[in-house]
């Protein structure tokens, strides 16, 4: 959900893969080189180095010179390809929170399963929203009762007007209103204010299209895309800090800068646990 996300997302924008079990978009996202044959992301610059230097404090441009470029015309800081090579990171990501926080641009971090102890809780913590992706079969609604209450005890800040935590639910496109009705049930019946604001269509050859990287008009108009854009939309109408910051009018002899997202302040942006495509 992570990259789909990135795709659609308005703005200046760039995608973080930290989830600490291991990395997968170096293995699943192209170079944005034009050669054949085309390479997968490189192993460095990568979300160690981003770290590294987050020790001593991020320039301007924020988490952008740890970024690689790719097909999709996404950033992409790619993660540490395990467990044990994430492992060291443990104690910098705190810091490595603080300054994507502070960068006006929005980064969408891919944290896995944010499980209690995961190392990379404080980037969820530092966000603006946090988006927990459930299937709806017996086993997943059970789990999303207790997983949304204790995610919300993890981000959750008592100065916030409300709740960093969001429910998106996937499935096929024929039943997303049955299973959007159907996690609502299971929050109302825990007197949970978390909100369900998307619903991510299952579909395996839009999944396919953005793998293979290219952005055609086949994939533009996939189930997958149209149903990311929904849930884009639906995180910034909810969380309406998130919305870019108009780009600064065009001065004679000047030209704008590229694509112009500010994320109002602090780009604080979304998280994802639970990613799938």
């Amino acid at each position: 959900m992570a990259a789909a996300l990135s795709v659609v997302w308005p703005g200046e924008r760039v995608l973080l893969d930290a989830d600490t079990a291991g990395g997968d978009l170096p293995f699943r996202l192209w170079g944005s080189g034009s050669g054949a044959p085309r390479e997968r992301l490189s192993s460095t610059p990568s979300v160690a180095s981003l770290a590294t230097a987050a020790r001593l404090g991020l320039t301007a441009a924020g988490p952008l010179p740890f970024a690689q470029d790719t097909s999709l015309g996404v950033p992409v800081v790619p993660g540490a390809l395990s467990a044990e090579r994430f492992r060291p990171l443990r104690a910098m990501w705190p810091r490595v929170a603080a300054e994507l926080a502070a960068w006006p641009g929005t980064v969408i971090a891919d944290l896995g399963r944010l499980q209690p102890g995961n190392d990379a809780l404080p980037v969820a913590q530092e966000s603006a929203a946090v988006l927990l992706l459930t299937r709806v079969d017996l086993e997943s609604l059970a789990h999303l009762r207790d997983r949304v209450v204790e995610l919300a005890g993890s981000v959750g800040d008592p100065a916030r007007d409300r709740s960093p935590v969001g429910v998106v639910v996937t499935g096929p496109l024929k039943a997303r209103r049955f299973s959007v009705e159907q996690a609502r049930q299971v929050l109302a019946s825990i007197g949970s204010p978390v909100p369900v604001v998307g619903f991510l269509a299952h579909d395996p050859a839009g999944a396919q299209g953005l793998w293979a990287g290219a952005m055609t008009r086949r994939f533009a108009g996939s189930d997958l895309v149209r149903s990311t854009r929904a849930i884009a939309e639906s995180v910034l109408t909810s969380w309406p800090s998130l919305i870019p910051a108009p780009a600064p009018a065009a001065v004679a002899g000047a030209s704008v800068g590229a694509d112009g997202e500010a994320g109002i302040e602090k780009a604080e942006a979304p998280t994802m646990e639970g990613i799938g495509s």
